[in-house]
């Protein structure tokens, strides 16, 4: 009994997993100013893994009660999924936001910087590759993920070099827009470390051993 129902929660984190994933996509049409893509979709979405996330965490916590009947690889799922509903509720947090400045970038009429939708595209791709990884145990797919965060990485520090060189020669309507788009690049950052964070725990999941970003590729145990 215990073994279905946590792959039952599992199922349920994979789905949360799609939603957020989802909605990551949905701001990287907002970003690409396309109009496919209302914020009101991103915000009603969010409220929706808000309240999803808590119902799950519940469930993680209802079974660690059984722990006398747990082994130590379900100890470990159960103690890791509350960790990863936790990440991707705050993945959700940061592209609601994200999805904010991108929605008013669009009313403004101003142009978003190409790195934006960039980045939001490789954290796309990094939230695909993370469910992934938790679905097959493939701890290859972990590798992938950190690899593509440098990627998020870079195209950050491009675009903030730039924009901050500017700001001081900027009137402050233009200036401001900047400081607003140099968050939204911290956001998707910050969306593409929680990535790496599920991955790792996945990784751990499976081997008890905690992945260092320095490492050479996942150990097996």
């Amino acid at each position: 009994m215990t073994a279905e129902a946590i792959t039952l929660l599992k199922e349920d984190v994979l789905s949360l997993g799609r939603m957020v994933d989802s909605t990551v996509d949905m701001v990287t049409t907002l970003l690409r100013q396309e109009n496919t893509v209302r914020l009101e979709e991103v915000e009603d979405q969010e409220k929706r893994i808000n309240d999803w996330s808590q119902e799950i965490e519940e469930k993680c916590l209802e079974l660690l009660i059984e722990k006398d009947n747990l082994s130590a690889k379900d100890v470990r799922t159960l103690v890791s999924c509350t960790l990863i509903v936790s990440k991707l509720e705050r993945l959700g947090d940061h592209a609601n936001r994200v999805a904010r400045i991108a929605s008013w970038a669009k009313e403004e009429e101003i142009d978003v910087p190409e790195e934006l939708p960039q980045m939001s595209a490789v954290v796309h791709h990094m939230m695909q590759d993370a469910l992934l990884t938790f679905v097959t145990n493939d701890l290859n797919k972990v590798m992938e993920v950190l690899q593509k965060d440098s990627q998020v990485n870079y195209l950050h520090d491009v675009m903030s070099k730039r924009l901050l060189s500017k700001l001081g020669e900027q009137e402050q309507a233009t200036a401001h827009m900047g400081a607003q788009f140099l968050f939204c690049a911290r956001f998707i950052e910050r969306m593409g470390d929680l990535c790496t964070s599920v991955a790792k725990r996945v990784h751990f999941i499976n081997t008890g051993k905690r992945l260092s970003s320095r490492s050479p590729a996942p150990d097996r145990g």
